[in-house]
């Protein structure tokens, strides 16, 4: 199984396990995690290495979870990950949950690159236009690119609307190099 069927899998089991309102604190949970596992070799090791038994890598966990604060229903989750030794597809999990969980809630994120910072009005703006083409509540992440010389991406999952002007230029020269071909 990939780490994309591994996440998908889960996701699903976090989905259908806990309360729904107890999703976004184990998301929290399982991002803290993420980090410190992240930022330590050795822990790493220890959680995805089997040398250690499940019982010694449950014991360690009980005391890191403790320690950070992450909830009994992270620590949950997190046991099953380490568990099935799915620890390396942390990352895929849990953009997969947070997919599978804003689409409970009927929320959705959209990446907006620009080539400047956009103006908050600007943002309420696109914020209700989205509203209104996904049905979905949308939270926007900002990332500016230079190179887009004008307007704008949004991506909201697989769906891209190019309003940039490069994207404008890409579908001129597509449609010249087109009309050229069939004369």
């Amino acid at each position: 199984m990939n780490k994309s069927q591994i996440a998908k899998k889960l996701s699903r089991s976090l989905i259908n396990t806990f309360d729904i309102s107890d999703i976004n604190g184990v998301l929290e949970g399982l991002h803290i995690f993420s980090k410190v596992i992240n930022s330590s070799r050795e822990l790493k090791l220890l959680f995805s290495s089997r040398i250690f038994t499940d019982n010694e890598k449950a014991q360690a966990l009980k005391i890191l979870t403790s320690h950070l604060k992450i909830s009994r229903q992270s620590e949950k989750f997190l046991k099953l990950i380490i568990m099935h030794g799915y620890l390396s597809a942390m990352k895929e999990i849990i953009k997969a949950s947070t997919d599978a969980y804003n689409e409970k809630l009927k929320k959705a994120t959209a990446l907006v690159i620009s080539p400047v910072a956009l103006e908050q009005n600007h943002i309420k703006r696109l914020k209700k236009t989205l509203r209104e083409l996904t049905k979905r509540d949308v939270d926007i992440d900002s990332k500016i690119d230079p190179a887009l010389l004008g307007g704008f991406i949004v991506k909201i999952g697989s769906t891209i609307y190019d309003s940039s002007l490069k994207g404008q230029l890409r579908l001129l020269r597509t449609e010249l190099t087109k009309e050229m071909s069939i004369n």
